[in-house]
């Protein structure tokens, strides 16, 4: 059974384990991180055998996490193909934290990102590279930092976007710690609409806004997304391909025409199927490639 740490000291956390093969374990890292774990780690259950093909165990950690977030997690690594089922991965456990949150505090240091922006947490914003556009990620519950290759890859993305285009609004999609919005406004768009299911995520995500003096500039929006009537010529989704795969219909509705929709969180192996449930209308203009990850800027014509 999982455990719920809601009324638990702020300084524990829950280790939950999933038996992922070898080959994928940063993969599988990054959609955890990506669902909300704070940390991974891993745990090798074969000593002499270290094929791709190997499963070992990996350890995540959340802060708190309920039967059905660990059965969602566990769906979501499934549905990627990185899941080993020919063994039973122990139970997760709470644990006391001995300090890494404070150690990882000091590892969090200013990340450059492209030309233009580098990505600065609270405790480090005194130290502001001046010929950067600056953005100030406390990063909470919120997925993104920027360190992940498919955060890392969007603000790329972004910045080429909005050298060669002035966007008057953006959407995005997923928003996690709010870094993609963040990242708008500072670029240059002048409305952004932020969107996530996770109220948790929201809740980060407003302070980061508020941290960067951005208030007036982004608007949050709980999992609004069929709402959504207006077009946008700007969009980014860095989330998960099954679920990029899933809502391409409302994403394709809602960009305008001549507008640019940045998709991100897909392996490599993956981007064939993405694209395809997105073309027609759109077509594939630019991609951006690190580690197993890809990210890819669609296009819709004038």
């Amino acid at each position: 059974m999982a455990v719920h740490k809601s009324g638990s000291p702020p300084n524990s956390f829950v280790q939950a384990n999933f038996r992922v093969p070898a080959g994928l374990a940063d993969e599988a890292a990054g959609i955890l991180t990506a669902r909300g774990a704070i940390g991974c780690s891993v745990k090798w259950t074969h000593k002499i055998s270290r094929s791709p093909r190997s499963p070992l165990t990996l350890q995540a950690y959340f802060k708190r996490l309920s039967d059905q977030q660990l059965k969602a997690h566990r769906a979501a690594l499934d549905a990627a193909g990185m899941l080993d089922s020919s063994g039973c991965a122990p139970a997760p456990v709470a644990l006391v934290d001995p300090g890494w949150a404070a150690m990882w505090k000091a590892r969090f240091k200013p990340l450059k990102v492209g030309r233009r922006l580098v990505i600065v947490p609270p405790w480090e914003s005194a130290q502001l590279a001046p010929d950067r556009i600056p953005i100030v990620i406390d990063p909470g519950q919120g997925f993104g930092t920027g360190h992940h290759a498919t955060t890392r890859c969007t603000l790329i993305a972004l910045q080429n976007e909005c050298s060669r285009h002035n966007f008057d609004r953006g959407l995005d999609v997923g928003c996690g710690s709010g870094i993609l919005s963040l990242a708008m406004a500072r670029l240059g768009v002048r409305q952004v609409a932020a969107v996530d299911k996770d109220p948790l995520a929201l809740d980060n995500a407003r302070h980061n806004v508020e941290l960067n003096h951005c208030a007036q500039v982004i608007r949050f929006y709980p999992a609004a997304l069929p709402r959504l009537r207006r077009p946008f010529p700007l969009i980014t989704a860095n989330i998960l391909s099954s679920v990029l795969i899933s809502m391409a219909p409302h994403l394709i509705r809602l960009l305008a025409p001549g507008g640019r929709l940045i998709l991100s969180g897909i392996l490599k192996r993956e981007a064939a199927d993405v694209i395809a449930h997105y073309r027609p209308p759109l077509r594939r203009l630019r991609s951006y490639a690190q580690g197993g990850w890809i990210t890819l800027v669609l296009a819709r014509s004038q």
